[in-house]
């Protein structure tokens, strides 16, 4: 070995080839003379580099010590390039060194001449140099250093010194070990397309050896990645080489879409693999998405400390798994994909939604799943989705799948909907040993598991002989009632957009769809539907009956069955569905019978295009942004630079664009990240897809209604009004408006909540405290008599209307209201103003000390 290799060898940290113990002291070779045209060419390149440029190559070609450098031979230009590399390593030693006492961000030593070298060493590499087999097994070594420094120093031009050496043999063992850490370090680049191409480089470098398994399986430290390497390690060694091939493809899942050749060479390796054993693994990947880490990610040390999101260097990896487990779907690989695409496209806040990436793939898949659960969460998703582009993917994906079938996207998702195994709607039994499981499905956060002995009583608990005998029977139930109460969400959503797009059915269609369907007939059973033109009715005890409980007589399967809307009738009628769901305590899924309707004013009659019923409201902007996404309009949030944008909703089936104008308020609060805090409405506008605005009186009443009740729910929910503490941040402008909101006139919301009110107070255990009037539930405790604001939920203290701040605390139910059975859902601040009104009542019972020193003073 040369003095110079056995240099670069001690350097690089390696012991060199045993010496006999020397009788005199070891001396050190000497530096070829040749080596100080590093430094030449340093001091000629430097000055050309910009000084605060961390990043820019610098330009050695030009220069005249880089002619006197190509002019060596090929060996001395090989030594050179480690020399170099030596500097650069040495270089990055010591700066490592110095950050332990600086920012991590703080930059120190000459930058200027660390990119001179770097950019000697890329120029060297690229050229054909002269590496056998003791330099090349230094530059692999010296190439594993770089690990963490792959950004500063490019990972490419080393492969040339690599591939030539190789040549059309195979690596050996050696040289494997050797280039592992380089190859882990470049696994952990966050630059998803250089990372795809060096990888690829890698394997073909690696050639096909069934010893180097572990390349294929993922390094990142992941819930999912140690899951899944964990599997892999336990199959039977036969078994893992067919896994190596499958893994080999999964990797190669680096397009947007697959293509069917993909597709089709991916199910094969699944089949090969085990289809089973994919199954199992697959789900058991899907779970783990967004769960903690194990270890920190390659190129940063915080991500343990961050454990939702995903890592650039498996994700294609995940995705190519993600399209395969498409194409094997049964039904609980398609709920794990359900779930998957929900975990990542939650928003994490200061970065938006986990991976729209392994969301997307995991649309894909369930566009193709073969099993019918797919459609209905996709259909699941589309009512969770928080982001423009989310909910453009989910109803991409519902598009496709629906041009596949030959059936409109409405008519895949009504058909789409699952039974769950249920024999009867809304209820599945299971018999496991002597006992039966039983799930009542009756709407969104209703599903429960119960279980009932052979005479038919009730079992408070599961039977001790059955958890023993059926664990994976009571797993699989339980995985069920989660499965439903996830799909009761999207299908309640669903069946609420009728309003917009006007669908009716024949009796026939209709009763397969809807009434009798296992899953939705638990919802369609609590609705009113119109039958022909004008005949109303509702499911009772096996007949269909009118507001008064007569059957309807003569209807058949060629009647239109349409969704009913309280502006299709009088007031009269609407009183008389109201008091039969009072009467036989029936809560709809959403407001129906109690539904606001909006008809157009004077005002807005005299204006033409636009309304001004909302206009003049202070909002909280978050808030507003997030009720946007929810209700399917666009909005983002404005800030501190050109974010101005107009919220608003398409409706391109009808060729209409709604807008609700809003300004941020330019000299008010911010957030750290320059975005606006609260922000002012203006008019409402209708206008076709070219932005012309159009009369209000030619809008479909209807369509009209439902757009200005979404305009009333931003306002109702996300006015500054409605939060009892915002007074308490000091005199803010917008302090009059506050009052007016909390205090002042109700709207149509709160006329409803006035209308329920009015009915069911009187069965009250506290009625002889309440009173109603125009605008407050009036409630008279021992201490004081309070006036809770129907349209707020805030509070005034008689007899000197002092203001009484009550702040909720979500993690803890409200008192007594859930016991009671209101005539619909979602109505968030008609139950607090019963729990405050609960509360109050028994105002000598309040124990929080806050409240009853505002009461006493």
């Amino acid at each position: 070995m040369s003095p110079f290799l056995d240099f670069v060898r001690r350097l690089l940290g390696q012991t060199a080839t045993p010496a006999p113990v020397p009788s005199a002291p070891a001396t050190v070779a000497p530096a070829p003379p040749f080596f100080s045209l590093i430094d030449q060419l340093v001091r000629e390149v430097r000055p050309t580099v910009p000084e605060h440029n961390y990043f820019q190559q610098a330009e050695v070609h030009p220069f005249p010590t880089w002619q006197e450098i190509v002019q060596l031979d090929r060996a001395d230009q090989t030594d050179l390039a480690l020399e170099v590399l030596r500097r650069i390593l040495d270089d990055l030693t010591q700066e490592a060194l110095r950050r332990r006492t600086r920012s991590p961000f703080e930059f120190s030593g000459d930058i200027r001449r660390r990119r001179v070298l770097v950019s000697l060493l890329s120029a060297l590499l690229r050229r054909t140099l002269s590496f056998d087999r003791a330099r090349i097994l230094a530059l692999a070594e010296a190439a594993g250093r770089l690990q963490g420094h792959l950004w500063q120093v490019p990972p490419t031009p080393f492969f040339g010194a690599f591939e030539d050496y190789v040549g059309k043999g195979r690596i050996d063992d050696e040289l494997r070990t050797a280039l592992q850490p380089f190859a882990e370090a470049l696994r952990g680049m966050t630059d998803g397309a250089d990372r795809r191409k060096l990888l690829q480089r890698l394997e073909n470098l690696f050639g096909d050896n069934p010893a180097d398994d572990d390349r294929f399986l993922p390094y990142s430290g992941e819930a999912w990645t140690d899951f899944l390497l964990a599997r892999f390690q336990a199959l039977p060694r036969a078994v893992t080489l067919l896994w190596r091939d499958l893994l080999r493809h999964l990797r190669t899942a680096t397009t947007a879409k697959p293509s069917e050749k993909w597709l089709r060479t991916a199910v094969e390796r699944v089949n090969h693999a085990g289809v089973e054993d994919f199954r199992s693994i697959a789900a058991g990947v899907l779970s783990r998405i967004g769960q903690p880490r194990s270890r920190p990610a390659l190129t940063d040390s915080r991500a343990a400390a961050e454990p939702t999101l995903i890592g650039e260097a498996d994700a294609d990896l995940l995705r190519g798994l993600i399209w395969a487990a498409g194409r094997v779907a049964d039904r609980e690989l398609v709920a794990a994909l359900g779930q998957a695409a929900d975990v990542c496209f939650k928003k994490i806040e200061g970065i938006g939604p986990r991976s729209p990436k392994i969301g997307n793939a995991c649309l894909q898949a369930l566009s193709h799943a073969p099993d019918p659960t797919a459609i209905a969460q996709i259909s699941r998703l589309k009512t969770r989705a928080r982001h423009a582009s989310t909910r453009k993917q989910v109803e991409q994906a519902i598009g496709d799948a629906a041009r596949r079938q030959g059936v409109t996207a409405e008519e895949l998702e009504e058909r789409g909907v699952p039974d769950f195994g249920m024999q009867e709607v809304g209820i599945r039994r299971q018999t496991l040993g002597d006992f039966t499981a039983e799930i009542l499905a009756n709407g969104p956060g209703d599903v429960t598991l119960h279980w009932l002995r052979a005479d038919g009583s009730p079992q408070k608990s599961v039977p001790a002989t059955v958890r023993a005998e059926h664990a994976a029977e009571i797993k699989a139930l339980q995985r069920v009632v989660k499965e439903i109460d996830g799909i009761f969400a999207g299908q309640r959503d669903r069946i609420e957009r009728l309003y917009l797009a006007s669908r009716d059915w024949d009796l026939a269609a209709w009763r397969e769809l809807y009434l009798n369907h296992p899953l939705v007939g638990a919802l369609a059973r609590r609705l009113i539907w119109r039958f022909g033109e004008d005949r109303l009715g509702i499911w009772h005890d096996g007949e269909i009956v009118d507001a008064a409980g007569t059957p309807l007589a003569g209807l058949d399967d060629t009647a239109r069955v349409a969704l009913w809307h309280p502006l299709e009738s009088p007031a009269q009628t609407v009183r008389a569905w109201r008091d039969r769901l009072e009467r036989n305590q029936i809560t709809q899924p959403f407001k129906q019978a109690h539904r606001e309707i909006y008809i157009l004013t004077d005002a807005e009659l005299r204006t033409e295009t636009y309304s001004n019923r909302f206009a003049a409201h202070i909002l909280k902007q978050h808030q507003f942004a997030a009720l946007c996404q929810q209700r399917g309009w666009r909005y983002t949030l404005q800030g501190q630079w050109d974010s101005h944008n107009i919220p608003h909703r398409l409706l391109p089936e009808h060729g209409l664009r709604v807008e609700l104008w809003a300004e941020p308020d330019f000299e008010g609060e911010a957030s750290d990240m320059g975005i606006f805090l609260y922000i002012s409405t203006d008019q409402v506008r209708f206008c076709d897809l070219a932005g012309t605005p159009q009369r209000l009186d030619q809008i479909p009443a209807r369509l009209f209604s439902e757009l200005m009740r979404d305009v009333d729910l931003f306002v109702g929910v996300a006015s500054v009004g409605n939060d009892p503490s915002w007074m308490d941040g000091g005199d803010r402008p917008g302090s009059a408006y506050w009052h007016e909101y909390s205090f002042g006139a109700i709207t149509a919301s709160a006329q409803i909540r006035h209308d329920v009110l009015e009915r069911l107070v009187p069965r009250l255990k506290i009625a002889s405290r309440c009173a109603l009037t125009d605008r407050f539930l009036v409630v008279r405790g021992d201490l004081r008599t309070y006036r809770i604001h129907l349209g707020s939920g805030n509070i005034l203290m008689e007899p000197n209307d002092q203001y009484l701040c009550i702040v909720r605390d979500y993690s803890q139910p409200s008192r007594n209201a859930e016991k009671m059975v209101l005539p619909f859902e979602g109505d968030t601040t008609l139950s607090l103003i019963l729990s405050k009104a609960f509360l109050l009542a028994d105002d000598t019972g309040i124990t929080d000390t806050t409240i009853l020193r505002q009461i006493r003073s």
